[in-house]
């Protein structure tokens, strides 16, 4: 069982660098797809007709429904500003 303790910390360095370079990754990722099917959404309605103001509006909100700051500001209580 000491053994085990004794290894915790070395355990630990190891692990949370590869963790956040995984996490920081996933995040990057997330965000340029998040781009590219933003400017997708807004090129289709423009596309479709709509006029560029309330094609920018819609993009704006479709944007800002995949924040993730704004999801885990709502999902944390108290977080809220």
């Amino acid at each position: 069982m000491a053994e085990d303790q004794d290894r915790l910390p070395v355990v630990l360095m190891a692990t949370v660098p590869v963790l956040a370079v995984r996490f920081a990754v996933g995040f990057l990722r997330f965000q340029s797809r998040r781009k590219r099917g933003v400017r997708q959404f807004r090129r289709v309605l423009l596309e479709g007709g709509m006029s560029p103001a309330q094609a920018a509006r819609l993009a704006q909100a479709y944007h800002e429904a995949g924040s993730l700051r704004a999801l885990l500001r709502g999902a944390i209580p108290g977080a809220a500003r």
